[in-house]
């Protein structure tokens, strides 16, 4: 039996997107995905200074709701999260924990002072999350621009990405490399 995705909605995040998600992800690595109850973005993660959300802290929340192993958690959520060597990140995955987390907070139009885009919001969210979920199915990030799983944190990037694997990733996602 595969080991399925368990998507986690951190804080006030839109139900109808946390379900068109898991409906979107769900045959792109061959998996069910179960959607938990929603839980507070955890306290301990928000930096006052930076004002910001440490995301290897909500990583370590999230390893917790497992059931077993072999879960892959994925959470989302809308405030902004960072690393310490970084500004901001867009997500975030951790191989060891299987877990990983995206932010919608710098993917929607009104960060940019853009009039708000649902379809665009989704098309990056998606994206975004196929990226941060690829490294816990052992698939690094690729050098080609116009494949889901290319490494971008600038939305020209994101956008201009593709969504679907490249030949490659695909290849390495089911296991015929």
């Amino acid at each position: 039996m595969k080991a399925k995705i368990v998507l986690v909605p951190l804080g006030d995040v839109d139900f109808i997107m946390v379900n068109r998600l898991a409906t979107s992800i769900g045959p792109v690595f061959d998996r069910s995905v179960d959607i938990l109850k929603g839980m507070k973005v955890p306290q301990e993660s928000y930096n006052v200074i930076r004002g910001q959300n440490y995301a290897s802290v909500i990583l370590n929340k999230l390893e917790r709701v497992k059931a077993n192993q072999r879960e892959f958690i994925f959470g989302l959520l809308e405030e902004d999260a960072y690393l310490p060597d970084e500004a901001y990140v867009i997500g975030h995955s951790d191989t060891v924990s299987r877990t990983a987390v995206v932010s919608l907070f710098r993917i929607r139009q009104e960060f940019y002072g853009l009039p708000e885009d649902e379809k665009k919001i989704f098309t990056r969210l998606f994206k975004q999350t196929i990226f941060h979920l690829s490294p816990l199915f052992n698939i690094s990030s690729c050098r080609n621009p116009k494949c889901i799983n290319y490494y971008s944190q600038k939305m020209f990037d994101i956008d201009s990405k593709g969504d679907k694997f490249c030949d490659m990733c695909r290849r390495k996602l089911t296991g015929k490399m």
